[in-house]
Formats: C-alpha cells, sequence, structure tokens
C-alpha cells in the first residue's frame, strides 16, 4: 500500500516541482494549482503530470478563506479515495516540505490508522471565530482581504444582527470545532467525509456560508464521529507562529533548524526560495 500526497499550490513552481517528485518516490501525489495564479500555465501541468504517479490539475480560481479551497481539496481527495493502492493521505501545501526520510515516512503511515489534527474546543471558541459561522458569509469566493470587500461583508454581519438572524451550528452539529486544513487521515477516514458531504447537503451549505469554512470542515465532522476516537491531538507539521517574514506562519529560516528536527513533526511549512534555502539545504542533507 501507498500513501497520497495532495497539494494545495499557487506560486514557487520549482519548489513544487521539487516537492512532488520527492514525494511520488513513495505514493501518488494529487496537486490543485490555483487556477489565477501564475503556475497554472499548460507548461507547468505538463511537468507535473508527466512525474510517476503525479496529477496536477487547475479546477478553481482560490481566495484566501473561499469555498473553492474546499472544493479543490474535496476533487483532490476523491481522485485518492479511488486508488485502491491507497492506504494513507496527507493534505499539504505547495509550501510544505518533508523532514524525516521517505523510508521513515513509509514505516510511519503506510499502514496507519490514526488521524492527525489539532483542534479546538466549542467552549474554547473565541468570539471572533464564532462569527465566523454564526452569520452568513455572501462573500464566501471573493477576496476578503480587499478593504471594500471586508467593509462589505462587515456591514452584511450588522445588518443580519440588526435583523436577528444568528445560526447557531454548521449542518445538524450545534457542537463545532475549528482547526488548520491540513491533515493526515487513513483512507477510510477520508471516505467518511465525502460519503458524509454527498449525503448531507445541509451541511455544505451551512458550510459553504461560513467565513474560512476550511476552519470547521475536518475537525467538526471527526470529532462528531466516532472517528473521534482515532484523533491523535498533532498536527505533523511545523510552524513558526511568531516571526513575522511571510506572514503567519512565518517563513522558516536555518534558525528553525533545531526546533524543527526536535519537534517530531513530519513535514514543515513554509518554505521560501531565498530565506528557506539553507535550511532546506540542512534537511535535505539528514533526509536523503
Amino acid at each position: 500500500m501507498k500513501q497520497a500526497f495532495l497539494i494545495t499550490a499557487y506560486k514557487d513552481f520549482e519548489f513544487l516541482l521539487d516537492l512532488a517528485t520527492r514525494l511520488s518516490k513513495i505514493g501518488y501525489v494529487f496537486i490543485h494549482i490555483d487556477k489565477k495564479s501564475a503556475l497554472h500555465t499548460s507548461e507547468h501541468l505538463e511537468k507535473l503530470n508527466a512525474l510517476e504517479r503525479c496529477d496536477a490539475i487547475a479546477t478553481y480560481e482560490i481566495v484566501w478563506g473561499g469555498y473553492h479551497h474546499v472544493q479543490a481539496m474535496f476533487d483532490l481527495l476523491e481522485k485518492a479515495v479511488k486508488n485502491p493502492d491507497i492506504s494513507y493521505i496527507h493534505c499539504i501545501t505547495g509550501e510544505d516540505y518533508p523532514v524525516i526520510s521517505l523510508e521513515n515516512m513509509k514505516l510511519k503511515y503506510d499502514d496507519c490508522k490514526d488521524i492527525f489534527l489539532d483542534y479546538v474546543e466549542p467552549e474554547d471558541l473565541n468570539e471572533v471565530v464564532k462569527k465566523r459561522f454564526y452569520y452568513y458569509n455572501l462573500f464566501q469566493d471573493w477576496n476578503v482581504k480587499n478593504s471594500i470587500v471586508w467593509q462589505m461583508q462587515n456591514f452584511t454581519v450588522l445588518l443580519q444582527k440588526v435583523m436577528g438572524i444568528k445560526r447557531i451550528g454548521i449542518g445538524e452539529f450545534t457542537h463545532i470545532y475549528k482547526g488548520l486544513f491540513y491533515i493526515s487521515l487513513p483512507k477510510d477516514a477520508a471516505e467518511y467525509i465525502l460519503d458524509y458531504c454527498e449525503n448531507h447537503d445541509e451541511f455544505l451549505k451551512d458550510l459553504k456560508r461560513c467565513q474560512i469554512p476550511e476552519e470547521f470542515l475536518f475537525q467538526t465532522l471527526f470529532m462528531n464521529s466516532e472517528f473521534s476516537e482515532r484523533i491523535i491531538k498533532k498536527e505533523l507539521r511545523f510552524m513558526n507562529w511568531e516571526k513575522g517574514t511571510g506572514g503567519s506562519p512565518a517563513y522558516l529560516d536555518e534558525e528553525d533548524f533545531d526546533s524543527i528536527i526536535q519537534s517530531g513533526c513530519t513535514f514543515a511549512r513554509k518554505f521560501h526560495p531565498i530565506y528557506s534555502k539553507q535550511l532546506l539545504k540542512k534537511i535535505k542533507e539528514i533526509t536523503e
């Protein structure tokens, strides 16, 4: 059996090609490229699809916090679960890189039954996060980082408050869990996600109208199911949220090397072609 690596990407093609080449040595690589990004060219897609066990597509234009990102991941999940040779799945970004050897990755995950994800309990969600599902987001695939769109969204939220509109959950769930989109899971857990969403339109309709819907998808479905017993509360992805280069999380550099190695993580995020050059070199030296 083999693993699958589901990658959503939008920049740094050479890094993405290196990542896909490396991971395709031990498993299948499924990539969605943001349709509006510079990576979306026939030449880039052809190079990726020329790799053994690599399938790259560019279906959706992705914006931060938009529902199209969820749809892109669903498309990749469907490709993975249809392959009888796949037993385990990792959801990562095009700025991630493995920080353990491929042999160790095979030993740890080829037959793994655990779900690795982090989550915030419903009682620990702050009001900013609760607003993301309390009120209907009418701009789910608009760029809310645009100040005008952000103001429009805030106005519609205010209007809903005045009108007394406030949702208590997503679909049938009132216990909402939040976490990062990038998780690792066995094939049967991925099949459960796809099957549930296919048979519960009300969940997807509510999810679509959340702000940053990806934050609630996996965590809410798994934590409200029997799969909760198989969850290990760990992301497997090293990230630095404390320093500022490149946003949040920050781009990693050579100073992060020791922390990455000591973290016990399988991947690290985010890598930059300049800031992370020496770090990537050191990681390759110990994982080849």
